[in-house]
């Protein structure tokens, strides 16, 4: 069994953490430095101290921990507050430099340090990827950027593996309002105080949830090896603050204003995770939309956890104050009404033999006390005790009044019947308060539980129709490449299109051969949007897609840049060099995952080895194809070849030109080595029965042909369409 030592005060982010783990059976432990904090269920056992206590290395070694993860950005034991910034940054370096040295004496593993993105205060127009060096402004900035180089430090001067993991403005449903900290819980805190939010529409972020930044961490602790010390954690969506704002503006019963106070330029920060994401197996799940409501719902139904008493119903307007007002008093003035037949029914009811026996101040007290409760009762006591007295001094003094014991006797009658069902009526409504919030609890638990039930039940299904049928199983796979063994020779590139198109799911594919170490060239491609990159591409114009092929990776376009392929692999030869490059374009986002990068790498290795074998076939007829001595095809060869483009050219996979050359009087072997020099090393030339020869030019048409026509003749090499008749 794993273990982990958590490192963090108790809140939304470390209990997600705990319930992550214990579910994943690791043993888990916990340090904190609040005696108050009760310890959750899951944790095998908790160490209450300060982290730079001389005790933490007797805690390390006692517990000897396969992780500890430092919860460090995101620690809620920190408040970055102006006065006390500077305290708080020494003693945040002071705790993590002791539990680094710690870590690295007794023989910890692996150390996980939590930042975020506020090590990047300054604009960026592009998304920050791990090599961008951190720009802080503020304390708490430079204090989580030097607790990130200090980390790093010790991982590279010890054994101690260190790894930095910063996650983008982190979010999830606060439980009080201390955990008001990330910029929604902070709007939506706005919302429910003031009913007013200022909003910078200029302002770009992205923001990760709780949930999603756990999984992260997980898969980082949890993997076998990592080939790098820092990452970027991110969802990667896009979201100004007007969004969130729109979105708590109608999930809101109240109404919300919203002031457009957006100045100055545009300020975006995006870390981009293509990094984490091409390593480990990561998908951000949760989507504000879904999560903002949530959170709203959650306020409003504990409000006396986020509010003040004075902040209640702080920007409801006069007129909501008015008839909260008139709601509370209402009762009071219900009970001075009815005090009134009350009383002249007492008056009446004095002296008379039938109704002389019945007590109406005690049955007013007793109604109010029913209805309304002890605050009522009271008040309805009061009013029976003026009542009764202002009768009794029709026929007596005050004074009498004051001596009399029956007087007190009556009171006290009153106001023990009056405050003993008043209180039975406060904690039967309490009961029924408790009873309905249960319930409400228990329903939203049965939709969690009915929601991971249904996502259970669909997982379920898409496995098992997976076994049934699935398009990507061994079986399939072999079915469609078999297709590349019944192809006509020369003709496996072409193929090879539907092969992938189909295995992939994509209708968008283009083949690109690589010429020199500098460009591609297509080879064949499925639509005309396969071939928007063009038909000759310079590597070093494409970078970003170029750098991950040359490290045998596959390249994913999670910029969903509309420029780019969605996905890449290239294929390379037994030495090393890169051969061929298969680009994806329709492939939807959802399905740009690991699976489907492994899934393009053994696809394409399946083509690779056909095309192998198909072109070493080719070079073994060599003596067959070609005239000797030359690069110019036999008659019958040519043919084979132009057949073979012409039906490549019918399904729209390639385009061709031919045109033909008149010979004269030149040798053959002279002759192929002019043109040798003059065109691609994909183009093809033929022999024709005429003695003249025939151009075949691939992925070009009319047009581009009569450039590379141009070419020749002025080298004096004449040229002239089928259809030309060429006298002399």
């Amino acid at each position: 069994m794993d273990s982990i030592l958590i490192v963090g005060s108790y809140g939304t982010f470390v209990n997600e953490i705990i319930q992550k783990f214990y579910k994943e059976n690791w043993r888990i432990y916990t340090l904190i430095s609040n005696k108050k904090w009760i310890k959750p269920a899951h944790v095998f056992e908790q160490y209450v101290f300060q982290y730079d206590s001389d005790s933490i290395k007797e805690i390390v070694t006692s517990c000897r921990p396969d992780v500890i993860l430092f919860s460090g950005a995101y620690d809620p034991l920190y408040q970055w507050e102006d006065k006390t910034a500077i305290a708080e940054s020494l003693r945040y370096i002071t705790g993590l430099s002791n539990l680094l040295m710690c870590g690295a004496m007794v023989g910890t593993r692996h150390f996980i340090y939590v930042s975020s993105d506020r090590v990047y205060e300054d604009e960026y127009i592009i998304d920050i990827n791990e090599e961008v060096p951190a720009t802080p402004n503020s304390f708490k900035g430079m204090t989580i950027s030097q607790g990130e180089n200090l980390a790093m430090h010790f991982g590279q001067t010890t054994q101690l593996e260190v790894t930095v993991a910063r996650i983008a403005g982190m979010y999830g449903i606060p439980a009080s309002r201390e955990d008001c900290t990330d910029l929604y819980s902070e709007m939506c805190l706005k919302a429910l105080v003031s009913g007013r939010l200022t909003v910078n529409a200029k302002k770009v972020l992205s923001a990760l949830y709780v949930k999603d930044a756990v999984e992260a961490l997980y898969l980082l602790a949890a993997a076998p090896e990592r080939k790098h010390g820092l990452y970027h954690i991110s969802s990667m969506v896009e979201v100004t603050e007007e969004a969130v704002a729109k979105i708590i503006q109608e999930k809101y019963s109240q109404q919300i204003d919203i002031v457009d106070q957006t100045i100055g330029l545009r300020h975006r920060l995006i870390l981009s995770n293509e990094r984490f994401c091409r390593e480990f197996d990561f998908i951000a799940r949760n989507s504000y939309q879904e999560i903002i409501p949530q959170m709203i719902a959650y306020m409003k139904d504990h409000k006396n956890l986020f509010l003040h008493s004075d902040e209640k119903y702080e920007g409801k307007g006069f007129g909501h104050r008015l008839i909260r007002l008139s709601q509370k008093a209402f009762p009071f003035l219900e009970c001075l009404l009815f005090f009134i037949p009350f009383f002249m029914l007492n008056n009446r009811a004095v002296g008379s033999l039938n109704f002389g026996g019945i007590n109406f101040f005690l049955l007013y007290v007793l109604l109010f006390a029913v209805v309304h409760g002890r605050q009522q009762a009271i008040f309805a006591s009061l009013l029976s005790v003026v009542g009764y007295c202002f009768r009794q001094m029709y026929t007596s003094s005050g004074f009498s009044l004051l001596i009399d014991i029956n007087t007190y006797i009556w009171i006290a009658q009153i106001f023990i019947v009056g405050l003993t069902v008043g209180h039975l009526k406060d904690k039967f409504r309490e009961m029924e308060e408790d009873k309905n919030d249960n319930i409400r609890f228990l329903s939203e638990r049965l939709k969690d539980i009915t929601a991971i039930n249904s996502s259970n039940t669909r997982i379920k299904n898409y496995f098992a129709e997976k076994i049934i049928s699935s398009t990507e199983s061994v079986g399939r796979i072999y079915e469609i490449t078999s297709k590349l063994d019944k192809a006509a020779t020369g003709e496996v590139l072409f193929a090879a299109l539907d092969t992938i198109s189909e295995i992939m799911d994509s209708k968008d594919v283009a083949i690109y051969t690589v010429s020199n170490r500098d460009y591609c060239r297509l080879a064949s491609a499925s639509s005309e949007k396969a071939r928007s990159l063009g038909k000759s591409v310079l590597m070093k114009d494409h970078r970003v897609i170029f750098d991950v092929l040359r490290n045998r990776q596959v390249y994913i376009n999670r910029s969903l840049d509309s420029s780019l392929p969605m996905m890449a692999s290239a294929l390379f030869d037994e030495k090393g060099s890169m051969r061929v490059v298969i680009f994806l374009w329709s492939v939807p986002y959802e399905q740009m995952t690991l699976y489907q990068a492994n899934l393009l790498t053994v696809v394409g290795a399946l083509v690779y080895s056909v095309v192998v074998r198909d072109v070493d076939y080719l070079d073994a007829l060599a003596y067959r194809r070609y005239i000797g001595d030359t690069v110019i095809l036999q008659e019958a060869a040519f043919q084979e070849m132009l057949e073979i483009y012409r039906r490549a050219a019918e399904k729209g996979y390639a385009e061709l030109s031919v045109f033909y050359i008149h010979r004269g009087l030149l040798p053959l072997e002279e002759m192929s080595a002019r043109l040798k020099s003059l065109l691609r090393g994909t183009d093809y030339v033929g022999a024709m029965s005429d003695g003249d020869l025939a151009v075949l030019l691939t992925n070009t048409n009319g047009d581009e042909s009569v450039h590379v026509r141009k070419r020749l003749e002025e080298k004096g090499i004449m040229t002239y369409q089928e259809q030309e008749a060429m006298t002399y």
